[in-house]
């Protein structure tokens, strides 16, 4: 069986935490390197969770020098960069991604104009995924969502809650909005709030009488999984990020 191989950006953050464990559970994929500000020199364990059998990287590394990035991540083949960390290592992530050729799963919220445009340019020359969902449990309430809109004839409110402390609105609730408009002409309502506590890291939709609701991080770190997998065997193909929808047809058979 093949097994595709990751490094991911983030590895110590909330995601790469289930990701690890998930990926335990899963014989055709694992995370081998790390990408994080600690320093994980013979640090097996971070708040109890395991990390024998990676090995890590440094953001502040130079890139180009004779200790930097691009070198050392020769240390271990990789087929995939996942990247769930933050803005102001954005940039480095991207160009380790650009030097190594390999395929860039970016997850990062709140990234700058600027970092999406040098995201877009990038996918002419190696295979980009940025999709505003990576769940696909989110992805069904989305295409639910469209067809509820092409029955109703009545204005229609996307409420969305979550956790304190969450970016809002959400990157869903902008594809929401873009697919009901592009498909019907309709241009919906959004309500955001982020009542709900952190402890299950609660993400709730509701339209009309379609409801998603998801809690924590393992599920969406198994769909992430899955999606690399997918991107391992993608070519570029320029102009824009692939997304769910577009893997749909390879994901399709695990997902239902």
């Amino acid at each position: 069986m093949e097994t595709t191989k990751i490094l991911w950006s983030g590895l110590t953050g909330r995601t790469g935490f289930e990701a690890i464990k998930v990926a335990r559970e899963m014989p055709d994929v694992d995370i081998v390197m790390g990408m994080t500000r600690r320093d994980m020199d013979g640090i097996l364990a971070v708040n109890g969770e395991k990390f024998d059998g990676v090995d890590w990287l440094k953001y502040d590394l130079d890139m180009f020098g004779p200790h930097g990035l691009f070198h050392l991540v020769g240390r271990a083949a990789i087929d995939v960069i996942v990247d769930f960390s933050h803005p102001d290592v954005f940039d480095k992530v991207l160009e380790l991604a650009i030097c190594t050729g390999k395929p860039l799963i970016s997850g990062t919220a709140g990234l700058s104009e600027k970092q999406m445009m040098a995201l877009r340019c990038t996918t002419s020359h190696i295979p980009i995924f940025r999709g505003g969902n990576f769940r696909f449990k989110v992805k069904k309430f989305i295409d639910e969502a469209v067809k509820l809109a092409m029955t109703t004839s009545g204005p229609l409110t996307l409420y969305e809650n979550f956790y304190k402390g969450k970016t809002l609105p959400s990157e869903t609730s902008r594809v929401v909005r873009q697919r009901i408009f592009e498909t019907t002409g309709k241009r919906i309502g959004v309500s955001s709030s982020a009542r709900l506590g952190r402890k299950n890291l609660v993400c709730d939709w509701r339209i009309g009488d379609l409801h998603c609701r998801t809690v924590g991080f393992d599920e969406l770190a198994h769909d992430v999984l899955e999606i690399a997998k997918v991107m391992a065997k993608k070519p570029a193909k320029g102009g824009e990020p692939y997304d769910l929808d577009e893997l749909w047809d390879d994901l399709v058979s695990w997902a239902l």
